[in-house]
């Protein structure tokens, strides 16, 4: 059964959302403030296909290239594509084409913003609905129920950590896994070969960590690359070699990378992958996420 379009026009925003979730309804909800349309949400049987609020500080594509989740270049080859197409094809279809990101992941990261869009749009109290309905063409793998996506259970949030990123090990303790760094750390998982990968204190403290599906138990082998890293960083000072910078460990099974994230190489960055990892692409990846990583070191380190 789905609601006239009048019962909802003119609803504040977030009541004619809940109704129309509830009555499993169809169509366009455009979010007004006095003349000015300042969002809109899309809607197929009462779940949410996409939302949008200009009360956001960035757009999809932005959000994506933040997280790291996609190279720049690659992205903005992608949007000009898009935008030749005339919005034929959605931005997130032709990442998935070009294999800049996977399926699962582009729903995680479709929920997170369009999460952020409804929690901007709801905290307006003036703000009004002009409804249109109307059945939608959409991808039934992309489209999320209401309340679950403002539960916090949402994948994808950057204020949650996404499924297959916990860890409850017993180094990991005092700051626990921070999501933001977490989301930069799944962004790896995309590349062939990924097992899993992890940031680390000089002092032996777990800030992050990440894992494949495919990789049950890194505990173990976690646990000694943490051992290489810090016996390595010790030895390159105390044989006055310096501060080290990067290690590469190439073994029968595939590759582990570390990478300092600070000026002063107290923390580290490690990836692992086996034999589908490919170096050259594996480095130039943490280099991309380098800074972002950093930000969040500093912000947790103090």
């Amino acid at each position: 059964m789905n609601l006239d379009s009048l019962d909802i026009d003119g609803l504040p925003f977030f009541d004619a959302l809940q109704k129309s979730a509830e009555k499993k309804w169809s169509g366009i909800l455009r979010v007004t403030k006095g003349d000015e349309q300042i969002g809109s949400v899309f809607m197929s049987d009462g779940s949410i296909a996409w939302a949008v609020s200009k009360n956001q500080k960035e757009n999809f594509s932005s959000y994506l290239e933040r997280i790291g989740l996609v190279p720049r270049d690659k992205l903005n080859e992608t949007v000009k594509k898009y935008k030749s197409l005339g919005k034929m094809k959605k931005l997130g279809e032709l990442l998935e084409e070009e294999g800049l990101i996977s399926h699962d992941r582009l729903r995680e990261c479709l929920g997170a913003h369009i999460r952020t869009a409804i929690e901007s749009l709801k905290e307006d109290p003036l703000s009004v609905i002009e409804a249109s309905h109307g059945e939608m063409t959409v991808d039934a793998n992309l489209i999320f129920d209401l309340d679950i996506l403002l539960s916090g259970n949402s994948p994808g949030d950057e204020q949650v950590i996404p499924a297959g990123n916990e860890y409850a090990g017993e180094d990991n303790q005092g700051m626990g896994n921070d999501s933001g760094m977490n989301d930069l750390l799944g962004s790896l998982s995309s590349m062939p070969g990924y097992l899993f990968s992890f940031v680390t204190a000089g002092d032996g403290l777990l800030l992050a960590f990440h894992r494949s599906e495919t990789d049950p138990d890194p505990d173990p082998l976690m646990k000694w690359v943490k051992e290489w890293i810090d016996l390595s960083a010790r030895h390159c000072a105390e044989g006055e070699l310096g501060m080290m910078e990067c290690l590469v460990l190439e073994h029968e099974k595939g590759i582990v990378v570390a990478q300092s994230t600070c000026g002063d190489r107290t923390s580290f960055v490690a990836v692992a992958f086996d034999k589908g990892g490919k170096l050259g692409v594996i480095k130039h990846k943490i280099s991309d996420l380098l800074p972002s990583i950093r930000r969040i070191v500093e912000q947790v380190t103090g």
